[in-house]
This record gives structure tokens, sequence and C-alpha cells, in this order.
């Protein structure tokens, strides 16, 4: 074999040896970035196409100042001091088109419910890029409840989250002291070990070796420790407040045993419900029952919001 030919041989091998760690590696690297950086869902209905009035509304987180977007839905029968701010989930936006949610606000509105929906950071028509996972979303939370409170005069505040939204909503409205009510619809219970035990659910890749790879990644791209948004550790040291969390038992993206796990872990200085429904998949609850979904959002916001 002439020299030539060994020398191309030799490249020939070292080139898929080379390509082999670096594909390795920059996959799940790429798949963190998309996880915290996704494309910004699109909001395509509004209020108008379900009947109701409503006001297009903008205020600006309590972390950076990024701007968000809103609609403030007022009570359809009277004026009313009860408001009920919506928290979508992961990837998606204030509408929660997917689960029909403006028709859940339309039901909260008919009841004499202001409803707040808006988009988290980097979602529908909201500002920036990065999607934190509850780290970020908390403070846009924070800045709709004192929207609410400052430039709508709202004295009695509930929140109803799905997903992501549900976690955070559960952080927020236990430290907040002016929501008295909280619905969480498929929440995680604590963002670290949520992504290290069902990451490869949203990856697509196996847990092992790929989830910790992607998990490492995601912390370095968001400049954020998971540890920080654990919604257990907060409803174990809140006082006063009522739950009502809602899972479906066949919910593979986020297990219905991790509401089990924070309404065990809230303390008896609170009320809390828990709800599981049968046969839905990830905060499809209120599209498979919406009737039920109704009635008991309804009873628990007239027993408790009152409270406040």
């Amino acid at each position: 074999m002439s020299e030539e030919k060994k020398s191309k041989k030799g490249k020939s091998l070292w080139g898929p040896l080379l390509a082999a760690p670096a594909v390795f590696f920059l996959a799940p690297l790429g798949i963190g970035l998309y996880l915290t950086h996704p494309f910004p869902a699109k909001t395509t209905k509004n209020p108008k196409d379900y009947g109701l009035t409503f006001e297009e509304i903008e205020f600006f987180s309590r972390k950076d100042q990024v701007r968000l977007s809103g609609w403030w839905i007022p009570a359809a029968s009277k004026q009313s001091s009860k408001t009920v701010i919506t928290a979508h989930g992961y990837m998606n936006e204030r509408a929660m088109e997917g689960i029909d949610g403006l028709q859940l606000a339309k039901a909260l509105s008919k009841q004499g419910y202001n409803v707040l929906m808006f988009d988290f950071r980097n979602a529908g028509k909201s500002k920036g890029r990065t999607t934190g996972l509850g780290f970020f979303e908390k403070h846009d939370l924070y800045a709709a409840i004192e929207y609410s409170i400052q430039k709508k005069k709202q004295k009695k505040l509930a929140l109803l989250g799905w997903s992501m939204g549900a976690s955070t909503a559960l952080i927020v409205g236990c430290e907040h002291p002016a929501v008295s009510a909280v619905i969480a619809d498929s929440p995680f219970s604590d963002l670290e070990a949520f992504l290290k035990e069902n990451l490869s659910y949203w990856s697509k890749l196996p847990k092992k070796p790929f989830t910790p790879i992607i998990y490492h990644s995601m912390r370095k791209l968001l400049k954020i420790d998971p540890t920080e948004v654990s919604p257990i550790n907060n409803v174990k040291n809140t006082k006063g407040k009522s739950f009502l969390l809602i899972h479906s038992k066949t919910d593979e993206a986020i297990p219905y045993t991790e509401s089990e796990k924070l309404i065990q872990s809230i303390s008896p200085d609170n009320t809390r419900e828990l709800w599981l429904t049968e046969d839905g998949d990830h905060i499809h609850s209120y599209l498979l029952n919406k009737e039920e979904y109704e009635r008991r959002v309804l009873r628990f916001l007239n027993k408790y919001l009152k409270l406040a």
C-alpha cells in the first residue's frame, strides 16, 4: 500500500472517531439550548371571539423589566374586586388554545370574576428570549399581581396555572400576601428532581447518558439553580392559603404523583383539595371535563377567595 493511500485511510478513520464525541455532546447541548430558548407560541384567538369584553394591557417583569403583554377581562355582570390571574404552561401562551382556556375565562367572568391572562416572557406577544422553567416566570407573575393591585385596585386575588405555570403559581401564591387561593393544574413539585427524572420525555433522548448533559447545559444556559424552583418547599412553609390541585392519572409529561407529593406536603394550616382525573393527556383535564372542571373551580373560588 502506498504512503498516500495509508495517509488517506488514516484520515478516514480519524474523522469519524473525532466526530463521534462532538456529536455525542453537541446534540444534547443543542437540545438544552432549544428547551430554554423555544420559539414563542403564537396566539390566534382573543376574548372577543368568545363574546367577552377585554382590554389589551402591558406591564414589566419585576426582575429585569422585560415587557409583558396580556388581557384584562372584567367580570361580565358587575364591577368586581375579585380577580383570577392565569399562568400558562411551558411552550404555551396566554389563551391556552390547546385546552380552550378562553372558554374557562368566560365561565369565570360570567360568575363575577375579573380575569387577567398574560404571556410569560418568550411567549405570545411578550418580550424576552429565554424561558426559565419557573425561575424567571416567578417575577413575571409577581408583576401581574402588582398590576392588578395598583392599576385595577383589586383586593382579592387567586392564581390559576397549568404545568410550569401551575408550579410558578404555587411558589408565588405562597409568597405573595395578596393571594389567598391557588389552583394548580398538573404542576411539578421540584424542578431539579423533575428534570433529572423526566427530562428524557422532553428531549426524546435516553435518560442515560444524555439527561445529565442536557440538565447541566440548561443550568449554564439559564444561569440559574433549579433547586430554587421548588414549589414543595414553598407549600411546606406557608399558612392561611387555599389550594386546589388538579392532575390526570395518565399524564406522561408530569406524573400525577407530583401533585400527590405536593398535597401531602401542604401544611395543615391551609385548605387543600386534590382532584385526579382519568384518561387525559398533560393539562387536558379541562378539555375533557369542562362542566365538572368549571363546577369545581368555581365552587373552590366562591368558597375561599372571599377570605382574602
